[in-house]
């Protein structure tokens, strides 16, 4: 397991960007033609991720609270507590999601996106 202050600036700065909603800092982590999987939908290359983030992460402030990271062979996963202004009639309370990184030349080539069933206790199948 990795110590909070061991992960790549990249991921801190993505963190932060995520919870300070900022949108431009949010893309800036990522490649040109990174692929993000959010709940088994894919959203390719930096066009597609912004109009998904706009949406989903920014416009909703989703916030991340760390739990847990773990680095595995310099891909990173980060659990965190996950909130924000979003549907939640179909989210566990609390909802802990995985964010599984890799980085490549200085950014974010792809994040994986899944909910952690162990720590998101009353989840709604």
């Amino acid at each position: 397991m990795t110590n909070k202050n061991e992960v790549p600036q990249l991921i801190k700065d993505f963190i932060s960007a995520v919870n300070s909603h900022d949108g431009e800092a949010f893309i800036k982590t990522f490649a040109d033609d990174a692929l993000v999987n959010d709940f088994a939908r894919s959203f390719w290359g930096k066009q597609a991720i912004k109009r998904w983030s706009d949406k989903e992460m920014i416009e909703a402030k989703v916030t991340f609270e760390t739990d847990e990271i773990t680095e595995h062979y310099g891909d990173y996963l980060v659990t965190a507590l996950t909130d924000g202004n979003y549907d939640k009639s179909k989210a566990a309370d609390p909802l802990y999601l995985d964010y599984f990184f890799t980085i490549k030349e200085s950014r974010i080539v792809k994040m994986i996106v899944i909910l952690n069933r162990k720590k998101s206790i009353n989840y709604k199948s």
